[in-house]
């Protein structure tokens, strides 16, 4: 597998490039993605002596191979193709590149009513995952509480402000913004005690935030720090846990427990009880513990 050679001007072109890219996007949530999956990308290319940028079909295919020996399943790199697919386009719009490699690597395709390939945890492991985090970081305490008892999307919990926060323990609501309308939601109490301990005697600004900032206003923690303080919990690469099998848990046990579909879909914030069907068809007929 070949590389281009990088120059110092492709590397401040791919830049601009991604600064302009990631800022046209519309929501926080998506520019925050992208500029994760970006980084990613990137990161794995000069890995292999290029940059994303001059990333070629060949190298494109290199990468699928990958993510998929790391365990990434349909969803995950169809994410990952639209979001580098979509930087591509970009920057042939604006004649920083001439082709768009992703096009020639064939995408896993959705289909309708497929079960959800993200792994169902048990109880018992939801227990160590969340003792864990409690003993590591109270970001991660918080962070694991958010997704597995009130089913907030990672996206959702990093967004946060401190002034998104209602009441005190242990009746405490969020203000979360879902398809650009704000919602109301009350918290687990565990999850209310967790908010307060993690932002301790701060009283604007993220609730999450970077560890790495260490003047001047407090850095919004990013999805690349959140997976980072999420593979913590993770005994090794091999068996990492991840944010989306963390909420699968939530949607699943809130099923068993309420069991209406629709009050399931609206607390995950889900579009379509179809949604909610894709976490619960290999769950329906015997218990995940």
């Amino acid at each position: 597998m070949a590389s281009k050679p990088t120059r110092r001007a492709d590397v401040a072109l791919q830049e601009r490039v991604t600064a302009h890219w990631v800022d046209r996007q519309r929501s926080a949530n998506t520019k925050a993605a992208y500029r994760a999956e970006l980084a990613r990308f990137d990161s794995w290319c000069r890995e292999h002596g290029t940059i994303a940028l001059l990333a070629d079909v060949d190298l494109i295919v290199a990468y699928a191979a990958a993510r998929q020996a790391a365990g990434d399943g349909p969803a995950t790199l169809r994410r990952r193709w639209s979001a580098i697919s979509s930087f591509f386009d970009f920057a042939i719009q604006h004649s920083a590149a001439r082709t768009n490699p992703v096009v020639g690597v064939p995408r896993p395709r959705a289909t309708s009513g497929n079960p959800s390939t993200t792994v169902q945890l048990t109880a018992q492991a939801v227990a160590v995952y969340r003792a864990l985090a409690s003993a590591l970081d109270p970001r991660l305490d918080l962070l694991v509480a958010l997704l597995v008892a009130d089913g907030l999307k990672l996206g959702e919990a990093l967004a946060l402000d401190i002034n998104d926060v209602h009441g005190k323990p242990p009746k405490v609501s969020l203000t979360i913004r879902r398809r650009d309308t704000p919602t109301r939601i009350w918290l687990d109490p565990d999850s209310g005690r967790a908010i307060y301990r993690c932002v301790g005697s701060r009283r604007d600004g993220p609730i999450f935030i970077s560890s790495s900032a260490t003047r001047g206003e407090p850095r919004r923690l990013t999805r690349f720090g959140a997976d980072h303080l999420i593979r913590q919990l993770s005994r090794d690469e091999e068996q990492r846990v991840t944010s989306n099998e963390l909420r699968r848990y939530h949607i699943t046990n809130s099923h068993h427990t309420r069991g209406d579909l629709t009050d399931v879909r609206d607390r995950a914030g889900l579009a379509h009880i179809r949604s909610v069907r894709r976490y619960l068809i290999d769950t329906e007929s015997g218990s995940n513990d």
